[in-house]
């Protein structure tokens, strides 16, 4: 599957994490959110205009704000902007003067977006559209609907994120103070950025967070960043270990997870359709199978 895939992620002029979320976007058919997502983390600005401490730019971006993820955070604005821009250019900057936002990022996403389906088309991943394309999108997509039915749903959007960023994954400890869960990754301490929705949070609903960035300051932050199902990490890494006796779950060696052990052979029974689908999917760039549609669903 590697071999195949990362013949394909040559293709894309893309960071490579990138590059295998938009060809699993394409293959889990839910395109326009990685679409959004892949180009806002792409754009040379961010879509949030940024000054210091303005209390009421910060609640105007608050509005848009997902509970655990900066990735659909992202989805959020870029659907809200979609909306208005699709009634004139001027509602559009209004939209943005009112929630303290910046359009010429806007501009930029959607050219990048458009972009990233064409290439998306020239490598075989999304079928070249008919004359009655028009026909098969949704309304204010510009994927067909065939490769978009699953973006309404956060599971299958939340486990593409995962396959496309790991191993970039942070593990969440609760602290015996009961303040902020402390982050790791490979020995090292973690924090989250402040531009995080997860900054400062004390009850994660995951202890598992995947990121897209990783820089050093003062301390090693993380930004970009969405806590992460087991389940995903299950079905996208790379080795699962089914330890019975400690009912626990062992992925690539370093990655614990405390699920029962019926549970774990379960997930790696579907590991092997999974990957078994995907590299046909992939090496015959299908996109799209009757086997191979039972088993995502």
């Amino acid at each position: 599957r590697l071999t195949s895939l990362g013949k394909h992620l040559a293709k894309l002029p893309v960071h490579v994490r990138l590059g295998k979320m938009l060809v699993f976007g394409a293959l889990f058919k839910c395109l326009d959110k990685i679409l959004t997502i892949v180009a806002c983390l792409s754009c040379s600005r961010s879509p949030f205009a940024t000054s210091i401490d303005d209390a009421r730019q910060n609640a105007a971006h608050r509005t848009f704000e997902h509970p655990v993820s900066d990735f659909l955070t992202l989805c959020n604005v870029w659907e809200a902007y979609s909306l208005s821009a699709a009634e004139s250019s001027s509602q559009a900057r209004r939209f943005c003067d009112k929630y303290y936002l910046n359009h010429t990022a806007f501009v930029e996403i959607n050219d990048l977006r458009k972009q990233f389906l064409q290439l998306l088309r020239q490598i075989g991943f999304v079928g070249k559209c008919g004359a009655n394309v028009s026909e098969e999108r949704d309304e204010n997509s510009i994927c067909p609907r065939r490769y978009n039915v699953n973006s309404s749903k956060e599971s299958v959007v939340g486990s593409v994120i995962c396959a496309g960023l790991y191993p970039n994954l942070a593990h969440a400890i609760k602290t015996t103070s009961g303040g902020v869960p402390a982050l790791w990754h490979n020995n090292e301490r973690l924090y989250f950025h402040n531009s995080s929705v997860n900054h400062k949070k004390v009850d994660l609903q995951s202890e598992w967070v995947a990121f897209f960035e990783k820089f050093e300051t003062s301390r090693v932050y993380i930004s970009s960043t969405s806590l992460v199902k087991p389940f995903a990490i299950l079905l996208f890494g790379k080795s699962v270990i089914v330890k019975h006796l400690d009912k626990k779950v062992v992925v690539d060696d370093w990655i614990e997870l405390n699920i029962a052990a019926k549970t774990g052979v379960m997930f790696r029974e579907l590991r092997h359709e999974v990957d078994s689908l995907l590299k046909n999917m992939i090496e015959n760039i299908s996109g799209s199978s009757e086997k191979g549609d039972k088993i995502l669903d």
